[in-house]
């Protein structure tokens, strides 16, 4: 898994996305994203994501993984 993104296994532009707290993207009685499961089932407060899934994130609309799962994928 070193050098690709957890999210959508591209290995270009690879950046890692960080929360305070696991539990503040579900604040405020919000469903967390699809992203901010996978942190929490893992139980860090860090991602290794590309350019393109962490600009997504920070723009709340939804990442590859959570329209594109490869059969593969580490989020199953």
């Amino acid at each position: 898994m070193k050098g690709r993104c957890e999210l959508c296994d591209a290995t270009d532009r690879i950046q890692v996305h960080q929360v305070r707290k696991l539990a503040d993207p579900g604040k405020f009685g919000q469903s967390p994203p699809q992203w901010a499961q996978v942190m929490a089932k893992r139980r860090r407060k860090t991602l290794v994501v590309c350019q393109n899934c962490h600009d997504h994130i920070h723009n709340r609309q939804p990442t590859a993984a959570t329209t594109q799962q490869s059969p593969e994928s580490p989020l199953r």
